[in-house]
């Protein structure tokens, strides 16, 4: 299965190591709730919409069956590097990033050991997740509902 393409409202639902060295990333859909008024410090600010995971949100687990790197990063805190492509998708490959070249400075891990590595970038409305690797993740649809969360 691919992960889909294009800028969608992804929220991280769940991060971890299910067994040593293995990475699994659940993202869950956000879809539009109700219009809601927006009041601040007793203040009308019209009417805004949450965003928001629901049963009808769908659902996609990445694994990595092993990797290099991973690091998480606060979205908000988010920089542009100079010379990289803009993000057309929240999953991309990378190619000579700033945590990329980070991980050549602070481990031995290169092409020849353990093999090509891959910076793969997932962005979503909260989070900034980079992980090397030697390869993609692979990708699961997991089924709606709560229970997924």
């Amino acid at each position: 299965m691919e992960f889909p393409q294009g800028l969608i409202n992804f929220y991280l639902t769940a991060i971890g190591e299910p067994a040593e060295n293995q990475l699994r990333i659940v993202v869950a859909e956000g879809l539009l709730g109700a219009p809601t008024r927006i009041d601040f410090d007793g203040i009308g600010l019209g009417e805004g919409r949450p965003i928001l995971v629901t049963n009808e949100s769908i659902s996609f687990e990445l694994r990595w069956d092993n990797y290099v790197a991973y690091a998480v990063r606060n979205e908000s805190y988010w920089k542009d590097e100079g010379g990289e492509l803009p993000r057309g998708s929240m999953l991309e490959r990378r190619f000579n990033s700033a945590f990329f070249r980070y991980l050549s400075e602070t481990t031995f891990a290169d092409n020849e050991y353990p093999g090509p590595l891959e910076h793969w970038s997932l962005t979503t409305l909260n989070h900034c997740v980079d992980v090397v690797s030697v390869g993609p993740p692979r990708v699961l649809s997991v089924r709606p509902g709560p229970s997924r969360l």
